[in-house]
């Protein structure tokens, strides 16, 4: 394995690599170290996307000491010794140290982070940073999603998903003049100052990705927060990857889901945008005391979910959910198994219980999380 004994770490000298490589471009140059296993960023053999910055398909393996891009006209896959070698010289950097339990790599900004939310619920300075929806609203001429006609596609949305009876919905969900997409602000309720935005489509036959997030990085490029400094903006982006994180309290059970919208349909939950940074987030945040995990119903969400139970955390048992309504529902045996997530349960349910709402709904997922390693076999 490459070694060489120093105080510049493998994260600063890819931190410098992209910024030789993609200057004044603070999306491109950032890291997401939300997986203790590896680095991912923008990559800099090819690019990466020459439409959407967001996008960073490079992955160094800290585990295994490789690099490997993902872009299919990329595709490089390397030691990460020749990762190194290409870039130093080229960018005349210092050869970074790495010891031989690189694989115990930890993200070094998970203290950081707790502490910078910390921040933001007791010091009125720091949330006043912040830009206000109300801004937002306005310079994007966006018009609440309370206020859709029935009968127009972001209506219809609305309605197929089910989401007009939730507690958030007319707080964070707006729409522009071409009804195709809603913007799920990420803010304080109480403030109304906002951490970023995601953009969802409606039409669910789109095969990109679902959600698409919008942080402070792009506000500042787009002049919307002139004054505010690229250290604060960092912070801020990086509690954006949690949708409602200003407004849980962490004193009762936090529930995580993936999906914004997953996250409206139940109490005191926010959502990770992607099992990725569930990690992080409950290493750094939250504790097996007040966590429940709940993670789409499907492999990606299963398989992490089977690895936070092992870890002792509660977790939420699908295949006990699917067995009890198919028990409950002989004849709908195709229409359960088609619920992959929160908001196709709760569009299941109500279609049996018109009269089924937030509280209710919320007292039915109860009775499906369980910490115990005997009901793997549930997940």
């Amino acid at each position: 394995m490459f070694k060489l004994e120093t105080n510049y770490s493998i994260y600063s000298f890819c931190e410098d690599v992209l910024k030789r490589r993609f200057p004044n471009d603070l999306i491109r140059q950032s890291i997401n170290d939300s997986d203790g296993d590896k680095l991912n960023f923008a990559c800099p053999y090819c690019g990466d996307s020459s439409h959407d910055p967001n996008k960073k398909r490079g992955n160094l393996y800290l585990t295994t000491q490789t690099y490997k891009c993902y872009n299919d006209g990329c595709a490089v896959w390397v030691p990460l010794e020749k990762f190194i070698g290409n870039f130093a010289p080229k960018y005349k950097l210092d050869l970074p140290g790495l010891g031989e339990k690189s694989a115990e790599f930890k993200p070094e900004v998970s203290a950081k982070k707790r502490g910078f939310l910390i921040e933001f619920l007791i010091n009125r300075e720091v949330g006043e940073k912040l830009i206000s929806i109300g801004n937002l609203v306005e310079r994007f001429r966006l018009v609440s999603c309370a206020e859709a006609n029935p009968a127009s596609p972001i209506g219809k949305f609305i309605d197929r998903r089910k989401i007009s009876t939730l507690p958030v919905f007319e707080q964070s969900c707006y729409f522009d003049s071409r009804e195709d997409k809603v913007y799920i602000f990420n803010l304080d309720i109480k403030s109304g100052r906002v951490l970023g935005f995601a953009i969802r489509k409606i039409d669910d036959s789109f095969s990109g990705p679902k959600y698409n997030i919008k942080n402070y990085a792009e506000f500042k490029k787009n002049g919307l927060v002139p004054g505010l400094t690229d250290s604060f903006i960092q912070e801020v982006d990086s509690i954006n990857n949690y949708f409602n994180i200003l407004n849980v309290d962490f004193t009762k059970d936090v529930t995580v889901t993936e999906g914004q919208i997953d996250a409206m349909f139940v109490r005191n939950c926010v959502a990770t945008t992607g099992v990725t940074k569930s990690k992080n987030l409950l290493g750094s945040l939250l504790s097996k005391k007040n966590a429940r995990v709940l993670f789409d119903n499907d492999k990606a969400g299963k398989t992490q979910t089977l690895e936070f139970i092992k870890e002792g955390y509660r977790v939420f048992l699908w295949s006990k959910l699917t067995f009890a309504l198919k028990k409950e529902y002989p004849g709908q045996i195709r229409e359960i198994r088609s619920i992959k997530d929160v908001n196709d349960l709760f569009r299941f349910m109500l279609n049996h219980d018109t009269d089924l709402d937030f509280t209710r709904f919320n007292l039915f997922l109860d009775k499906y999380f369980s910490d115990s390693a005997f009901d793997l076999l549930l997940v």
